[in-house]
């Protein structure tokens, strides 16, 4: 039996309510249309999802398959791996994407573990229509325990936070700051404090694609409140509040 080393932890599985009518994309109103989103069942065409948990199945079965890389157990890597793929009508999956990686052996063991899970898969529903649809699938990787793991990971993420922060605005290194703020981001890649001074960090620096995939995050993480730090001398905070402040608007 193979071993585990590296705990798995704060799986969570979200839907995008987006639609993709073969190459095209298509926004769901979910006020006017009856959408369902993908569901893992485990079994090769199986169709039976009563008294089931989605996220429990797909939790065990990658918590049951994945095996942390060589490089990963002997170097100390840790963090959190966020993978997106689209579920298709048929129940495969497509289009993956490495949304935050811990390191390139397990983005391809990840990866590799959800191909075969093709055809364990029912489809979403558009009025009852199968559609392909985005999924997006986090797991940890660490060498805390599962009860200490989350902690373990809040004070990583918060120690680089605060360097970042004193770099880039204190210290006004941007450069330096990436690097903390990276970090920070491999502990916590959804934290949208950590996305929004990486984005304003890589404005800074001149790579505005990089800031915007940041700040496009934070709008698909449902937005974020007034930032209490005074970021309005920045380079990139008016199209920074721009963007988020559109989103507001929808």
């Amino acid at each position: 039996m193979k071993t585990l080393l590296f705990y798995l932890a704060f799986l969570m599985v979200s839907f995008s309510l987006y639609g993709q009518d073969e190459s095209k994309n298509q926004m769901v109103d979910i006020d006017e249309i009856v959408v369902s989103p993908p569901r893992f069942t485990g079994t090769i065409n199986s169709i039976s999802m009563f008294n089931t948990d989605n996220m429990s199945l797909i939790k065990k079965h990658l918590y049951e398959n994945v095996e942390c890389p060589d490089r990963a157990l002997q170097s100390g890597l840790e963090g959190t791996e966020v993978i997106s793929f689209v579920v298709t009508p048929e129940g495969n999956l497509t289009d993956f994407e490495i949304v935050n990686s811990v390191c390139r052996e397990i983005d391809k063991e990840v990866i590799d573990v959800l191909k075969r899970t093709n055809g364990m898969w029912l489809p979403g529903f558009n009025n009852g229509k199968p559609i392909s649809m985005e999924q997006e699938i986090s797991m940890a990787f660490g060498n805390s325990n599962t009860n200490s793991i989350v902690k373990h990971f809040k004070e990583m993420a918060t120690k680089y936070y605060c360097k970042a922060n004193d770099e880039l605005l204190t210290e006004h290194r941007p450069q330096k700051a990436l690097k903390f703020y990276n970090k920070g981001i491999v502990y916590l890649p959804n934290d949208k404090s950590l996305l929004l001074l990486r984005g304003i960090c890589n404005y800074e620096l001149g790579d505005a694609e990089s800031a915007r995939r940041d700040w496009d995050r934070i709008i698909e993480l449902g937005g974020i409140d007034p930032y209490p730090y005074e970021l309005s001398e920045t380079k990139g905070y008016s199209e920074m509040m721009e963007m988020l402040a559109k989103n507001q608007d929808r």
